[in-house]
């Protein structure tokens, strides 16, 4: 079980993970508590657990686990579906920070009735939407993490408050 620092900001949550194990199982708190159109930027270095949260988020939200969750940094995007919602996972890695191809459809994950996980979010951050949950990833040592998601809106400071609940992270 992740170590959960409690913050007196409604809208933050800062943890530490000690391996791989428990940043995916934050991250399946966390697509657990996911509402349709959340929208989930992640940021943090090469090696730093992106890709792992992500397939957190994805065991949270009841995608099949034949549905090997991988980084897209090739093809840009995987849509994985069959789960309690779909999961699009967006890989900004490759991008030039600040230029966004309208070609790309980007808006449509963004708006979608999903869930959007984007590594690399901060090369599209003026295309965010304002509504959104950040989520960085710090590495402290070889396996542990410190990672800090932010509410920003209405809509995730919501969420954050459910994932906050006892009932999300302790079943994790």
């Amino acid at each position: 079980m992740p170590v959960v620092f409690t913050c007196e900001k409604a809208d933050l949550l800062e943890v530490k993970t000690r391996s791989e194990r428990e940043t995916m199982s934050l991250g399946e708190s966390l697509g657990r508590v996911a509402k349709a159109g959340t929208v989930v930027g992640l940021r943090g270095e090469l090696g730093s657990g992106k890709t792992r949260f992500v397939q957190g988020m994805a065991r949270g939200l009841g995608i099949p686990e034949r549905e090997a969750v991988t980084s897209p940094t090739f093809s840009l995007i995987h849509e994985y579906v069959g789960g309690r919602l779909p999961l699009y996972h967006i890989d900004l890695y490759r991008m030039k920070e600040g230029e966004l191809d309208p070609e790309l459809g980007l808006d449509e994950y963004l708006e979608g009735q999903g869930v959007c996980a984007l590594e690399w979010a901060e090369k599209i951050e003026g295309f965010l939407p304002e509504d959104r949950m950040d989520v960085t990833l710090s590495i402290e040592g070889p396996k542990s993490r410190r990672i800090v998601l932010r509410a920003l809106g209405p809509m995730h400071r919501e969420v954050l408050e459910r994932l906050k609940g006892k009932e999300a992270l302790s079943s994790a």
